[in-house]
């Protein structure tokens, strides 16, 4: 009966059914099989064509958001600086040069004394909407409009007091207008805290700033290799691609992935093109047009605060010099129009901010239409 219900229970048993194959194991055998990897090289084409995408962009917009900075805040604000010194400069020249000529009994400090303040108003108050607010520079053009304001009471005062003189005929001995001329000098010219030397220090900030920014790591050239790097990493998943369908379908050729090579080196050749135009006119701003004009305003303030001091000191022939100086900002226009012209050349981007999404999203088509076709091959 044992043996019997042994041999029963034994043939009951029989061999064991194969268990299914692991989940791990089908997921290789899917990714290791000719739609699997089809589908990998589309996402490698698409991730890489998304990588040029985002890589061109901000290449792109990094050069050109430095040079536009450059040319609508940091330039402007050290030129309003500079020619904001040389204007009051040539005020105080002006206002000693009517007093020493005689003409101030009749105009006062004179219709160039009164245009050099006005430019130097308009050049403040451009000035003053480009700093930063609440930054260093705010702070000081605070300074500078105080100072300005004492500075013309104190030329006020010394017309008034030379009127008074010239009223007072011999009775008077004629040194209280110059007095207060020259309390004004002083409170422009004082290299410890004056006018003009508040005006520096607002300069310096705006010189480094702008020194800073034509020294961006945006606006080297060097940067196009970024998108280079982008561009070839599409051409070569493409290749791969490629290659693949070549050994797989025996295709020669897939016009839809020839087509957004062609875009890929298209959009590549269009970067270039532009960065080394755009490198080539910052770099002839940086380095030609901004240092000619400012070497053009340093000369000019030099010249007038030579007049200036021969005339305080009333050097002989002075008043007669002085007339056929002044400030003229005729030689500064063709300098400022030389650098404005580079910065707009260089704040080009060549329409690149429109055409790389639209030649990405190209791209990407493309390489889906070249894969298309295989990958319906294998469905249904």
């Amino acid at each position: 009966m044992t043996t019997a219900a042994g041999a029963a229970t034994s043939g009951a048993s029989g061999p064991a059914p194969a268990s299914p194959a692991p989940v791990s194991m089908r997921a290789r055998a899917r990714g290791q099989s000719t739609p699997g990897r089809l589908w990998r090289m589309l996402a490698a084409i698409l991730a890489a064509t998304a990588l040029l995408w985002i890589t061109a962009t901000i290449v792109v917009q990094g050069r050109h958001g430095t040079v536009q900075s450059v040319r609508d805040s940091t330039a402007p604000a050290f030129l309003d600086a500079t020619e904001a010194h040389a204007a009051l400069s040539d005020a105080d020249r002006a206002a000693w040069l009517s007093f020493r000529s005689g003409a101030a009994q009749l105009t006062g400090p004179g219709q160039q004394y009164q245009d050099d303040i006005t430019t130097a108003g308009q050049d403040l108050e451009r000035l003053a909407a480009l700093e930063p607010s609440g930054g260093a520079g705010s702070q000081q053009l605070q300074t500078v409009s105080g100072q300005l304001v004492n500075y013309q009471a104190l030329v006020e005062q010394a017309d008034a007091a030379n009127r008074t003189d010239i009223a007072l005929g011999t009775a008077s001995d004629h040194d209280l207008g110059y007095a207060y001329l020259t309390y004004a000098s002083n409170a422009m010219r004082d290299p410890q805290g004056g006018l003009l030397a508040s005006i520096d220090a607002v300069t310096a900030l705006d010189r480094g700033a702008l020194a800073r920014q034509v020294a961006s790591p945006w606006a080297n050239p060097a940067l196009l290799l970024a998108s280079a790097a982008g561009a070839g990493l599409v051409l070569w998943a493409i290749v791969t691609a490629r290659g693949f369908m070549l050994r797989r379908f025996r295709r020669v050729i897939s016009p839809p992935l020839v087509l957004a090579a062609a875009l890929v080196c298209g959009l590549l050749v269009w970067t270039a093109m532009v960065t080394v135009s755009a490198d080539s006119a910052f770099g002839a701003a940086r380095g030609t047009a901004l240092p000619r004009l400012t070497a053009i305003w340093q000369a000019k303030i030099r010249s007038v605060d030579g007049a200036a001091a021969a005339l305080r000191a009333n050097v002989p022939g002075s008043a007669s010099a002085a007339r056929s100086g002044g400030l003229s900002v005729t030689a500064t226009q063709s300098a400022s129009s030389a650098l404005d012209a580079d910065l707009a050349s260089a704040e080009d981007t060549g329409r690149l901010q429109v055409a790389i999404p639209i030649l990405a999203v190209a791209i990407a088509a493309l390489a889906y239409l070249g894969f298309k076709p295989r990958l319906d091959e294998y469905r249904g």
